[in-house]
């Protein structure tokens, strides 16, 4: 290869100085502070992890959402009648002594 295969195309030549893109903001910041890039990569990991945990969650509801759909009507379980019984008093347990009959 020769240095004509590096060449750039005919409307970027100029004065020799090669051209960068313009930096970010973001870019700005970690270059005049490269100790934040840790912070950073930590906040925003966690709010990668927040929303991974959200989309989750939003997939257990619709999940559940279309079980139940997916589900018959409850069915009527009849419950028997407990005032038949007698008396709405409660019934000592057996064994235990009755505080009244110390």
């Amino acid at each position: 290869m020769t240095d004509r295969d590096f060449q750039e195309p005919s409307g970027a030549v100029g004065n020799g100085a090669q051209h960068q893109p313009k930096r970010s903001r973001l870019g700005q910041i970690l270059a005049e502070r490269p100790e934040a890039r840790f912070r950073l990569s930590r906040a925003i990991g966690s709010l990668l992890a927040t929303v991974l945990v959200a989309i989750v969650v939003l997939g257990l509801l619709r999940r559940a959402q279309l079980i139940r759909d997916r589900l018959g009507s409850p069915r009527a379980v009849p419950l028997p009648d407990l005032s038949a019984a007698g008396d709405d008093q409660p019934r000592p347990s057996a064994g235990v002594p009755d505080s009244a009959a110390r």
